[in-house]
């Protein structure tokens, strides 16, 4: 018969054993528990459930918890920049050209919705599980459908590297919070909340690091260039961007500067190859949001 220590070692074994794989960790972990407090150590048990829930909050985000997180974000978003914009042929028509660069993406198995924010700013946002932004003030600033894909592009990048998502996998693991999915959110709303509240603060206000600004500028340009838009046409955009932007200190504290930028766009184009096909499409794209910006 098995002494209290003796006891409370199996039970530390069942916890290592519940760390090895994902698949049954909750059930090893709540019989461990159970174990725990059947043999009397009340501490050990108490030790188990914060265990379980530290490793819940190392643990990758799963899809399902993905487009939870994702679907909140989006209306804090929207919320935040003046509605969604009325405009339902050319939202069409920025669905159409994102849709079609995604295939082309790395992470093609999910779904993509692009939306345009009634918004005079030059802004664009990409929510995890796919939910991507742009204003009505970027648009104005784009002059042909090459550059609109690659802007895209860059968005889509960012869900395709989980960008905002390493951002909350932090933030769980800080807060001791081991899922953030619909489940979660039902049964502790307010600390959801804190979860979504600092992502958007990070998306919003603070920026993401530069390293992952200039991960999607690569991939913006090379997902685009894969479809068959002129990969230069990124380039040109961000040029013009430069000009209008000027020393917006507002504009730099969430992006790298156009140096850096147009360094790294130059550099993928000719590390990659890609080839300037002359595809722009710029008659397309004025017939498309002629009228409508």
């Amino acid at each position: 018969m098995l002494n209290r220590s003796s006891r409370g070692l199996l039970v530390v074994g069942l916890v290592l054993f519940s760390t090895a794989g994902v698949t049954g960790c909750a059930e090893i972990q709540k019989a461990a528990e159970g174990a725990a407090r059947s043999s009397g150590n009340e501490r050990l048990a108490k030790t188990i459930h914060g265990g379980g829930t530290l490793i819940g909050g190392l643990l990758p985000i799963g899809y399902e918890e993905e487009q939870t997180i994702g679907q909140a974000i989006a209306l804090q978003v929207v919320a935040r920049y003046g509605g969604v914009y009325d405009q339902p042929d050319l939202t069409r028509y920025v669905n159409l050209v994102g849709r079609g660069v995604a295939l082309t993406c790395d992470r093609a198995d999910i779904d993509y919705r692009f939306a345009i924010l009634n918004h005079d700013s030059i802004n664009a946002f990409a929510a995890p599980a796919g939910y991507i932004f742009v204003t009505r003030g970027l648009l104005k600033t784009i002059k042909n459908e090459a550059e609109l894909a690659a802007v895209l592009g860059h968005e889509i990048g960012h869900v395709t590297q989980k960008h905002i998502l390493d951002v909350i996998q932090r933030s769980k693991q800080i807060a001791g919070v081991a899922e953030t999915g619909l489940a979660y959110a039902n049964k502790n709303p307010d600390a959801f909340k804190n979860v979504i509240d600092g992502a958007v603060k990070k998306l919003l206000d603070e920026g993401l690091d530069q390293g992952k600004e200039l991960e999607s500028d690569r991939l913006g340009v090379i997902f685009a260039s894969r479809v068959g838009y002129d990969p230069t046409a990124y380039e040109t955009f961000l040029d013009r961007l430069r000009t209008l932007k000027g020393d917006d200190r507002a504009f730099f504290k969430t992006h790298p500067d156009f140096s850096n930028r147009l360094s790294t766009v130059r550099s993928t184009i000719s590390e990659q190859k890609l080839k300037a096909t002359g595809i722009l499409l710029a008659d397309r794209f004025s017939r498309s949001s002629s009228g409508a910006l």
